[in-house]
């Protein structure tokens, strides 16, 4: 988590040390509610999509050492994979942070996360709060009540609010009138009961009998009914998970592309290559690349 807090003696400035209130981890996305110490700084590169949101006043400055602090109010900030971020805070105050991987951005919304997608934006600093400010908290607030109340809802629900905060902080195509979300889908307790038995069997090679069976419908009806509800034959929304897990594990993981591709689902590393260079353009070792080139 070197992109929300750094090690405790690279800050500058503090009596305590920022505090973990919740945290929650996905193989793809990670919640932290963070109570920072009355002052310090930060100086960091973010490795992926960064959303945060204060919840206290403080003060803030931006840049150098000589740039002056201003008021901040209750706002969010939203950074890319690749942005470099500088500044000092006075004041104690909480802070709910979600970071997000590229491969989870991929994999939900067919684009790959850089400077020209992310809506950035600093918290409120020299500028007004808006409507961003009250969604971001908003959503985020869902995050943390449901972790207070011991996660009651489950993966389903929490990735459900992930995806929206995603949504809300990419510049994504406007949608046309010939949306997807038509009648004839899945209802959404059957989507998610569909997308639970595709993850909890990627690597087992989920069949589709199997998968209509599990909501007691013909084949070929779960087949037109998936693809409306979610744009995808679920052979290609099979695919996609895949492929999200297995970027996943590459970027964060010690993996060999072998060990990857077996743990994600792909028969083998030449079949995990060919569908990467067919979907996304550039070969499995890309991502494990680009990380070291980030770090």
């Amino acid at each position: 988590m070197a992109n929300i807090v750094r090690p405790a003696d690279a800050w500058e400035r503090y009596a305590t040390p920022a505090a973990t209130l919740l945290r929650h981890e996905e193989p793809e996305w990670e919640f932290r509610e963070l109570e920072y110490g009355p002052g310090g700084t930060w100086d960091v590169v973010t490795t992926r999509l960064h959303v945060a949101s204060h919840l206290d006043p403080l003060r803030q400055r931006l840049g150098s050492r000589k740039a002056s602090f201003c008021s901040v109010a209750p706002s969010a900030a939203i950074s890319a994979s690749g942005d470099h971020l500088a500044g000092a805070w006075e004041g104690i105050g909480r802070g709910q942070h979600l970071i997000v991987s590229p491969g989870f951005v991929a994999a939900a919304f067919e684009r790959d996360m850089g400077a020209e997608t992310v809506l950035k934006r600093h918290f409120a600093y020299q500028r007004d709060t808006d409507q961003t400010d009250t969604i971001i908290q908003n959503l985020l607030g869902c995050i943390a009540a449901n972790l207070r109340g011991g996660n009651p809802n489950g993966s389903i629900f929490m990735q459900t609010i992930v995806l929206a905060v995603v949504h809300h902080v990419l510049r994504l195509p406007q949608p046309t009138t010939d949306t997807h979300l038509s009648r004839g889908g899945l209802s959404r307790a059957q989507l998610s009961v569909v997308i639970d038995m595709i993850d909890a069997q990627l690597t087992a090679r989920p069949s589709l009998v199997d998968l209509a069976s599990v909501l007691n419908i013909s084949t070929r009806y779960f087949c037109h009914a998936f693809r409306i509800s979610t744009g995808l034959s679920p052979h290609q929304f099979i695919i996609k998970r895949r492929m999200a897990l297995a970027r996943s594990l590459i970027e964060t993981g010690n993996l060999s592309l072998s060990e990857v591709a077996e743990a994600s689902g792909f028969k083998d590393h030449s079949q995990m290559s060919a569908t990467f260079r067919k979907v996304l353009g550039v070969p499995p070792s890309h991502f494990r690349h680009s990380k070291t080139r980030t770090n």
